[in-house]
């Protein structure tokens, strides 16, 4: 299981409970995972519970029930002023000290043990607490990975757009190019059809490439919960996600890669723990055994010594139902957790071929982008020539950014599958 550190200090949970991001700017993956957690109520929700679990949890120790009393008594008959201390000190659940003084410094000071004192509420909130810190973590890498894959399938509709929107203004122009050439007598109908055909596809895909990026940029902002008038996104620099790439390549190793790094499955194994815990401390009966000790310290006199012991058993108090119940209930989850495991096992599976296929495709259009360039070093060359118009040359520029932008989906898809592969790293 990996580290759990969302909370690794109370100033970063109420940071995040307390704080909305307005960024002016976002042009980094780093900005849109901090933005999209920090305006999430769903994740704030969790942190929340992290934080209210933590309170609850109940220490070893029992520090925290001490008390020290001091009283005191003046007697207008006698003009006797007497006054006591007293202090207890429970230092775990199985032993506790005592002390007491007076006003003639005469002490006690006892210890009481009770060795079958045992707690079901210390091991339930420990792991309770690891609990929803793993919920917390798992909802942070959702939130996260979801802002991630919709920014940048923005970005890449937003390019996509404006190639799709230049290459319609281009083939408008080659359209009405062909119509002076058939006025002229140096093409035939066809050719005009074909330029027609050709510009009406054109604006065809832009409008569908412009409900794409439309629907993808409510998609984004709705994920980021921010408003569109106070925060301008930009696409992020392709040489950082290339680089975020190779990061992440270098981070993962295929053959180390286990279900154990799963929140999911730490979850169901840690709610079987607990109720294995439980069911431990939840006893047939409960027995009370109390063994205690102490010293009577008066000034001039011996040390009186004192001890006691005391066994009580409440035969009505027996708890074979709810053991029946706990044992049920521990069956149920043990299968729960066999059956998230085998569930996360199956999403490693599909992780890794889907990591694989990512990685063939931008494999693909890393080839296909050379190709486009020699393809546009060609067209150069033929426009310098004249046996290129200028809007062929551009024509020819835009495939290349169109492929261009194909690889960065590529890049994406490649990333975005390396991030899901990277939950089940240790």
């Amino acid at each position: 299981m990996k580290p759990l550190k969302i909370l690794a200090a109370a100033a970063v949970a109420v940071v995040i409970l307390t704080t909305a991001v307005s960024a002016e700017t976002i042009n980094t993956i780093e900005q849109i995972e901090q933005t999209a957690l920090l305006n999430n109520l769903e994740y704030k929700t969790a942190v929340l519970d992290v934080m209210k679990s933590e309170n609850d949890l109940v220490s070893r120790l029992k520090l925290e029930t001490s008390s020290v009393n001091l009283s005191g008594s003046y007697s207008d008959s006698n003009s006797d002023f007497g006054w006591q201390a007293s202090i207890l000190l429970p230092i775990f659940e199985q032993l506790s000290i005592s002390a007491s003084l007076n006003q003639e410094q005469t002490g006690i000071f006892g210890v009481n043990i009770n060795p079958l004192a045992h707690s079901v509420t210390t091991a339930q909130t420990e792991l309770a607490y690891s609990i929803k810190l793993a919920a917390a973590e798992e909802k942070a890498a959702d939130i996260a990975n979801t802002a991630v894959k919709s920014y940048l399938e923005w970005a890449a509709a937003d390019s996509d757009y404006y190639i799709k929107l230049k290459t319609a203004d281009v083939k408008k122009i080659l359209y009405e190019d062909e119509k002076i050439r058939f006025d002229n007598g140096e093409s035939n109908l066809d050719d005009v059809r074909d330029a027609f055909t050709s510009w009406s596809d054109a604006r065809a895909g832009m409008n569908t490439a412009l409900n794409q990026l439309q629907t993808a940029e409510t998609g984004l902002y709705t994920t980021l919960n921010v408003d569109p008038a106070d925060n301008n996104v930009e696409s992020p620099v392709e040489a950082d996600l290339f680089n975020l790439i190779d990061s992440l390549k270098a981070e993962i190793d295929a053959s180390e890669l286990s279900i154990s790094g799963s929140y999911s499955v730490y979850i169901a194994e840690t709610a079987a723990e607990s109720l294995e815990r439980q069911l431990k401390n939840t006893w047939l009966f409960e027995p009370d055994l109390g063994l205690s000790g102490s010293v009577r310290v008066v000034p001039g006199s011996t040390p009186e010594l004192s001890a006691s012991a005391s066994l009580s058993i409440g035969l009505d108090d027996c708890k074979a139902d709810e053991r029946n119940e706990l044992e049920t209930e521990l069956e149920i989850s043990r299968q729960k957790a066999v059956q998230t495991m085998n569930s996360e096992q199956l999403q490693l599976q599909q992780a890794l071929t889907r990591a694989e296929t990512a990685a063939i495709n931008y494999d693909v259009a890393e080839v296909e982008l050379q190709q486009a360039e020699e393809l546009l070093d060609e067209a150069e060359f033929l426009y310098e020539l004249g046996d290129y118009s200028a809007a062929e040359l551009e024509e020819t520029g835009l495939l290349y950014q169109q492929i261009r932008n194909g690889l960065y989906s590529a890049a994406a898809e490649h990333y975005n599958a390396l991030r899901a592969l990277s939950v089940f790293a240790d």
